[in-house]
């Protein structure tokens, strides 16, 4: 199917989304009642109705081939179920295992449409667990489950495209549960999973350890923990392929939209020319707030427990991540969306759904927008007399100014405690 094709299907089908989505933030007390009544059969039917069957039609019936990162995915996991080894047998910017992990499904089904069945998969549980650990607490559980499924950003990135960075609220929802579990002494156990992440997804996940060192009441047990696991796998992976395994680090080189450097570009570019080559040292420079401003926020919520601030800061560290970094791509939203659904937005403002589903449609039409039209560096104001790129600009922009809002939520959720109604 061409590009521009699949482009309108997707407008078509972010304009259905946006549909129902609306349907199901009207219909509070209908999600109240199966939640107290029938939780397990509404979860069911909302897997079925909004993940199987549309992956059914999209890549058994219409024949359609994934997309996204799903081609280099199913270039590293066909590597790794022929024995090869990570980083010196084939590429990869993610952790040692990651690769491994999803060379699993190609075992019972040998085609990158298993690779997308996984990410379905994982996504479901990890939005079950989401589910049930926030049920308690919150009569509405059920209806933002149904909000998540039905945002055109999540249901695009993980359907079509195959994302996975949803499972870094996987992770952080583990170390989570343990801190709630465990409100005591729970160091060593999120030390694990927090090596297992890093192990397992990417190494952008270390962003999350700096405010979560400041939050927890034994730092230093949870680095020693930490460095049992993970310097024994640093010593074999230098053993077998020496530095190699820094490659990951490399993929920080491309310049990626939106974020703010994107935005500020034609304003930087007046003192100073950025390209590739000299990319990472913005990189370090974006890296100072993306470390900075989470960590800020644990010190002003240091008076808290973990348990009750570690989801804000998660989300507050890859907004952040998503601001500053200048290779930070518009996908990483998947990586704290269930978050942002389930933490921060209040279902009966419609400002928070109109931000969430305006953030939804700009992931969606950006990217193609800017692909489509050469990937341009606006490397000054003049270029923006192009209505095309002036389209494109705005839409970064917007982009931009969603991220800000929701690191504002974050703000007030963590630190003040309570969210605001004020939009």
């Amino acid at each position: 199917m061409p590009i521009l094709t699949v482009f309108y299907v997707k407008l078509i089908l972010n304009l259905l989304l946006t549909i129902t989505t609306v349907w199901v933030v009207s219909q509070s007390d209908l999600f109240a009642r199966w939640q107290r009544n029938n939780d397990n059969l509404a979860l069911a039917a909302g897997f079925i109705l909004f993940r199987l069957l549309p992956w059914i039609g999209i890549f058994l019936v219409i024949g359609e081939d994934p997309r996204g990162d799903v081609p280099f995915f199913f270039y590293k996991a066909e590597a790794a179920k022929l024995g090869g080894f990570v980083y010196r047998d084939f590429w990869s910017y993610h952790a040692p295992l990651f690769a491994y992990i999803i060379s699993l499904p190609l075992w019972l089904w040998h085609n990158s449409r298993a690779i997308v069945l996984l990410m379905v998969v994982i996504e479901t549980l990890i939005l079950w667990l989401t589910y049930r650990t926030y049920k308690p607490g919150k009569p509405h559980s059920l209806q933002l489950t149904y909000l998540y499924w039905l945002l055109p950003a999540s249901f695009m990135y993980i359907l079509v495209d195959g994302q996975e960075e949803v499972w870094f609220w996987g992770a952080a929802l583990l170390m989570w549960r343990h801190t709630k579990r465990h409100p005591q002494d729970y160091e060593i156990g999120v030390g694990v999973i927090f090596s297992l992440a890093l192990i397992m997804i990417k190494v952008t996940f270390v962003f999350l350890l700096f405010p979560l060192l400041i939050i927890v009441r034994k730092p230093l047990k949870l680095l020693l923990t930490m460095a049992v696991i993970g310097l024994p796998v640093l010593a074999f992976l230098y053993w077998q392929i020496g530095d190699l395994f820094l490659m990951p680090i490399q993929h920080t080189e491309q310049l990626m939209t939106p974020n703010l450097f994107s935005v500020m570009r034609p304003i930087v570019e007046s003192f100073t020319t950025i390209n590739e080559k000299n990319s990472p040292l913005l990189n370090w420079f974006g890296l100072v707030f993306t470390i900075l401003i989470p960590s800020y926020l644990a010190y002003r919520s240091r008076h808290r427990p973990a348990s009750e601030t570690l989801p804000g800061l998660f989300v507050a560290t890859f907004t952040c991540m998503m601001i500053f970094q200048a290779s930070a791509p518009g996908a990483y939203l998947i990586a704290f969306l269930v978050t942002v659904v389930f933490e921060l937005i209040d279902v009966k403002n419609p400002w928070h759904i109109g931000v969430l589903l305006a953030l939804s449609w700009l992931t969606v039409v950006q990217p193609f927008v800017y692909v489509y039209n050469g990937q341009p560096s606006y490397l000054n104001f003049g270029m923006l007399g192009n209505p095309i790129y002036l389209f494109e600009y705005t839409l970064q922009l917007l982009n931009v100014a969603c991220f800000f809002w929701i690191l504002r939520q974050a703000y007030r959720h963590v630190v003040l405690s309570q969210l605001s109604s004020a939009p």
